[in-house]
Formats: structure tokens, C-alpha cells, sequence
């Protein structure tokens, strides 16, 4: 399933990736906004961590594929009035560079989008289950404030924003696939 080079362990990788999440993590339990570590970036750096510290490639494949569709989600929030978290950017933007790095090393695993895909279904019961509707994590409760006119209905906002990230995990991997080349066959011959 994964490539050859998977179960190659990176403590390092795995090391700055913990240090991000718990940095902005302890900023959120300090501040009072614990429940916003159940939006899929924030669940994507651990998720991260783990992946470097047993050589997986598929978690690292799952949060980058995430962060990717999440990053520009929180780029438009902040564009359109939202404050910025001083530790967002551990989670945007330094995180995403341990998980390309990491994944340099370990390779992209097949069918890292199935799993992307598949994995933020469970997000999105737990976010319904252990978020609030006033925090809203993963969109699981309502349609996001100043998007009411654009969709008049949640179940049809979730049902089109699962559409498109599982567009944008497929093109990814579409994209990584094609920058790899073919898979290499054994020499057999010597």
C-alpha cells in the first residue's frame, strides 16, 4: 500500500510537528477555545507527529492533504475579518513544511485521497459529538456565518464542501503521483 521506503522512522519530523500542535494547542486550552482543536488542521499536526514517529506515510499523506484544503479556508477566514491566532501559522504554514519534508522521505502512499477522504468523515461526527454550535469546528453544526446566502441549506453546504476536498485530495494525489513518475520495478537481473 505504501512505498518502500515506508516504516522509516523521522523522531525529528515527528518532534516539530508535536512541538507545533502543543504550542498552539496549550494556546487554545489557555485561552478558553479548547473545542477549535477539533478543526482538521489543528487534528492534521498531530496526526502528523504520529505519522514521522512510526514511519507511516499515510498520516503524513492525510495531514498534508488536510491542511492543503484547509489552509486557504483559514486564509479566507482571516481575509474576510477573523483575528489571527499568533500560533495559527505553526499549524499553517511551519507544519506543512515538516509534512513535505517528511513525506520527501518516506514517499506518497497510494490512494493517500481515499483515505483523506474517508478520514474527515469521522472528524465531522466528532466534531458534531464534542464541538458546539457556537464554535462550529469542521462546519458540523451550521452553514458559516456571511455564507447564508450562498447556502441555504447544511446538509447541501457539507455534502458540497466534502465534493470539493475530496476533489482537491484526489488532485493532489494526482499531482504527486505524476511528479513521482511510474513505480520502479525490481532489477531482476542483478
Amino acid at each position: 500500500m505504501g512505498s518502500t521506503r515506508d516504516k522509516r522512522r523521522l523522531p525529528w519530523h515527528g518532534a516539530a510537528a508535536a512541538t507545533f500542535w502543543l504550542v498552539h494547542a496549550g494556546r487554545h486550552v489557555l485561552g478558553g477555545t479548547a473545542h477549535d482543536l477539533l478543526w482538521a488542521c489543528n487534528v492534521a499536526v498531530p496526526l502528523l507527529a504520529i505519522g514521522c514517529f512510526l514511519g507511516h506515510a499515510m498520516p503524513c499523506a492525510v495531514a498534508i492533504s488536510w491542511l492543503a484544503f484547509g489552509t486557504p479556508m483559514w486564509l479566507l477566514d482571516l481575509a474576510t475579518g477573523a483575528g489571527l491566532i499568533v500560533t495559527s501559522p505553526l499549524v499553517h504554514v511551519a507544519a506543512p513544511l515538516v509534512a513535505i519534508s517528511a513525506l520527501r522521505r518516506l514517499g506518497w502512499p497510494d490512494r493517500a485521497w481515499v483515505f483523506a477522504t474517508g478520514g474527515a468523515l469521522p472528524l465531522l461526527v466528532a466534531s458534531r459529538l464534542l464541538g458546539t454550535t457556537e464554535a462550529n469546528p469542521n462546519l458540523a453544526f451550521r452553514v458559516h456565518e456571511g455564507w447564508e446566502g450562498h447556502f441555504r441549506s447544511h446538509p447541501l453546504m457539507l455534502g458540497l464542501l466534502l465534493v470539493v476536498a475530496a476533489s482537491v485530495f484526489f488532485a493532489i494525489d494526482a499531482v504527486v503521483r505524476r511528479a513521482r513518475g511510474p513505480a520502479r520495478t525490481p532489477d531482476l537481473q542483478g
